[in-house]
């Protein structure tokens, strides 16, 4: 049956097609003929997959169950047991500027005393990444595209240390190539994992915010960390301070009002 899900996953079978196959119910179900050529596509398909969930597996991610469009099979590198401890979403801009490191780092009560989750992308995913490695704590990466086809090439090192600490997540099976399209999916799954979101950076339209969008949509809480009205890496945060979301001005306030003893 995972094998089953795993093809599934590898034609991108819809979400609502997999929960009738389970259930036993897709004689309730119209398939378009788009979906009935890949349902046969992945008959014929005689891959075998490892190192991979689905839904019906114990170590399956309760917290990915409840969200819009679930993934319904993840494959993974590393060790899934960090995923039952406290996590906390950490997000921002690809691009980087003189005041992004020392951002991160003064978000480190965050990242000592919960499990980092990231998008292992360049800027201040990469930093939230190396930050947690740093103090031997263990960080996840949500990665959007397949494990042969790891993105970016330049933090192959990277992935190798989060591999040994923490966890390497897709939903994407491994010889699934590099498509910008991915990168957008895979925010849900970062927020999601998340018991929170925080927005260290990012520009008013950027994909931090198509995040901070699935993080609403999942009825997260969301938390911004304010800059000065100068700084265009500042103006994504503030905006959404504006808007409702917590300013995050003292990491160790944050901490205590989680009721974590540090």
């Amino acid at each position: 049956m995972n094998q089953t899900i795993a093809r599934f996953a590898a034609e991108r079978l819809p979400v609502e097609f997999v929960h009738h196959y389970l259930s036993g119910t897709l004689d309730t179900y119209y398939a378009s003929s788009a979906v009935l050529r890949k349902v046969e596509r992945a008959k014929r398909n005689t891959e075998t997959y490892t190192n991979f969930m689905t839904w019906e597996d114990p170590l399956f991610p309760t917290r990915l169950l409840v969200i819009p469009n679930p993934p319904y099979c993840l494959f993974y590198r590393g060790d899934l047991e960090v995923l039952h401890e406290r996590t906390t979403a950490l997000v921002g801009s690809r691009e980087l500027n003189r005041i992004s490191r020392p951002l991160v780092e003064f978000l480190h009560p965050l990242i000592e005393e919960t499990v980092s989750i990231s998008g292992g992308a360049k800027g201040i995913d990469g930093l939230v990444h190396e930050a947690s490695l740093v103090r031997n704590r263990p960080t996840v990466a949500v990665l959007g595209s397949g494990f042969s086809h790891l993105y970016p090439t330049a933090h192959g090192p990277l992935f190798d240390k989060i591999e040994r600490t923490g966890l390497l997540l897709s939903e994407y099976v491994p010889d699934t190539p590099v498509k910008k399209f991915q990168f957008l999916e895979r925010n849900r799954l970062v927020s999601g994992l998340g018991d929170r979101l925080v927005v260290v950076q990012g520009r008013e339209k950027s994909g931090t915010m198509n995040t901070v969008s699935h993080a609403l949509e999942q009825g997260k809480t969301v938390f911004a960390v304010p800059g000065s009205p100068l700084d265009r890496l500042a103006a994504g945060p503030n905006r959404l301070i504006e808007e409702g979301a917590i300013p995050l001005t003292n990491p160790d306030q944050f901490l205590n009002d989680l009721m974590i003893v540090r």
